[in-house]
């Protein structure tokens, strides 16, 4: 349970090593509660002190614990998602969660969405091939994001000097509203052709080491 002074209307991420040393630590709101944890792909790390750590960090450390719990998070969609006869699966199972955010929960959904069409086309069609076009439609439409966010965490995730740069750069107006149309959208801002390339220009900076971080 959050204490007296905890903020519900905010959602708190954490780029740091002590917590996460490749992905991130959090804090959400869930009504009259919050869901404080951390996720991480190195093995050895324990998710447990990291909790800690974030609890203690955020003031939470006397916050009454109602449940733990933890589960893995699959970053990556599988290169086959059916068996070539009577089994699709989708979701989770198949791996659509989005890599540098884990967003999964509207991408399960447009997963599953596609997976009945390909059913669907298949028990009509009698032709087993059918089941393939749920994956081939869902990385039509997310793979290059995918792919991209997935380029993200593997680059600035890794070291805290490059959280620190990632960071900075999400302080700027225009990555701030081109990001949020994308998230929005779940598609690439193609619009506003001024705002990507001043985005390329810092992103370069920061890249390089010429942008300052403060």
């Amino acid at each position: 349970m959050p204490p007296a002074n905890y903020d519900g209307t905010r959602c708190d991420v954490y780029h740091d090593g002590r917590l996460s040393p490749d992905f991130y630590a959090w804090v959400f709101p869930h009504g009259n509660t919050i869901s404080a944890g951390a996720g991480t792909a190195l093995k050895g790390f324990s998710i447990r002190n990291a909790v800690g750590g974030l609890r203690r960090v955020t003031g939470l450390e006397h916050a009454e614990v109602v449940r733990r719990e933890g589960a893995p998070i699959p970053l990556k969609p599988l290169r086959r998602w059916d068996n070539g006869r009577d089994v699709l699966v989708t979701g989770d199972a198949v791996g659509v969660v989005a890599p540098a955010s884990g967003e999964g929960i509207y991408y399960a959904m447009a997963c599953g969405r596609m997976a009945v069409r390909a059913i669907d086309k298949c028990l009509v069609t009698r032709n087993t091939h059918a089941l393939r076009e749920a994956r081939r439609d869902f990385m039509r439409a997310h793979g290059w994001v995918f792919w991209v966010l997935g380029l993200l965490q593997r680059f600035w995730y890794v070291s805290d000097q490059r959280r620190e740069r990632f960071v900075k750069m999400c302080r700027d107006p225009d990555v701030q509203r081109l990001t949020w149309e994308a998230h929005m959208h779940k598609q690439f801002v193609r619009k506003s052709p001024m705002a990507h390339v001043r985005v390329f220009f810092k992103d370069l900076a920061h890249l390089l080491g010429i942008a300052k971080v403060a």
